[in-house]
Order: structure tokens, then sequence, then C-alpha cells
């Protein structure tokens, strides 16, 4: 899977179908190769400072792809597009498990179940700046210093002042 960059005339030149990122006023364009049976996939983002964040699920059945404020997932089975979603803010990281793929933002945490749908969003009470997994935990690095800890199974925030000593 290689991402290619390319130039504004070839991205109108793709497909809308394909074209599963794309926003307004873009400066950059990049197709994204899924091989010879799938082909390729077009996006386009605004800033010139960021990299689309491209990570396919553990079983390999998955690709999600987020740049800026928008999100997507292709099954790599079929090359549906499962999820093609805008957010409010900007994508910081998504983590893909092997039963969740967890997607932080600066101002929240989403969590889907494998076939794309729903499994949490939760405000933050200030600005992400990473998250990682620690132990079958995701540790969720706030701007301040403060540190969540959220159970990715469960959906659920273990006590802050168990994260704090984390």
């Amino acid at each position: 899977m290689k991402i290619q960059p390319i130039n504004k005339s070839q991205f109108a030149q793709i497909d809308g179908s394909r074209q599963i990122i794309a926003h307004d006023h873009s400066r950059q364009f990049a197709v994204i190769e899924l091989g010879e049976h799938l082909g390729s996939y077009a996006i386009s983002w605004r800033s010139d400072l960021i990299s689309p964040i491209v990570k396919k699920t553990p079983d390999e059945q998955i690709v999600w792809i987020g740049v800026d404020q928008k999100l997507a997932a292709i099954n790599l089975q079929n090359g549906r597009i499962i999820i093609a979603m805008p957010f409010p803010n900007y994508i910081l990281q998504i983590i893909t498990l092997s039963k969740v793929t967890a997607v932080l933002t600066e101002w929240s945490v989403l969590l889907f179940n494998p076939g794309g749908t729903v499994r949490l969003i939760e405000d933050l009470s200030e600005q992400a700046i990473g998250m990682s997994v620690v132990d079958e935990n995701l540790l969720i690095q706030l701007l301040e210093g403060e540190r969540l800890i959220l159970n990715p199974e469960t959906g659920s925030f273990i006590e802050l002042a168990v994260a704090a000593s984390v």
C-alpha cells in the first residue's frame, strides 16, 4: 500500500466514488494504491504541515485513513468504503487493535467496532496530544499533563487518580 502525491488536475480526473477524502480548498493530493484487485483511491487535504495517517487492522481486513478533519475506512477484501466522516477538529492519531480501532482527535476519542460502527464517542476535558497502548488499555495524554486510561473493550475510563500514577 503506497501513498503517492499527485496534483490537483490528476485528483479531479479520479472518479468521485474513489475520492474517499476530499476537502474544500485542498492544497495536497495523493492516491493510495491498494493493489491490483482494488486499485487506487484518492485523498486531498488542506495543510502543508501534516501527512495522512494510514493504518491497517491487525487482520489486514480494513485500512483506516485520516487526514485533517476527515476519516475513512476501506474494506480490503471488496473495496467497499465502510466509513467516510468529517470531524469538527483535527485527527491526531489512529490505533488499530484486534477488536477495536481508536481515533484520537484534538478534543475527543472515538472507538469503532471491526465492522465500522461507532462504539464510543467521548469528549475530552482538554486538548489531547497523543495516545498509546499500555497493557490492554489506551493511555491518552492531554496537553496540560493529565493522562486518561480508557479500556477499549468496555469504553470506560479508569479512575483519573489511577491514571495519574501510570
